[in-house]
């Protein structure tokens, strides 16, 4: 993987996070916990597809 291929990615799972994010717009603000756990979950999930 090149450095650019890389980087896209980082890109790629900011974004995607964020969108996870967004889905909840009841939820004003997140706790150190719960973005760990979000990021968590992404990781694990993203490695089963």
């Amino acid at each position: 993987m090149t450095e650019a291929e890389r980087q896209d990615t980082r890109k790629a799972m900011a974004l995607d996070l964020c969108h996870i994010i967004d889905e909840n717009p009841t939820q004003e603000s997140y706790t150190p916990e719960e973005v760990k756990k979000l990021i968590t979950v992404y990781v694990f999930s993203a490695g089963q597809k």
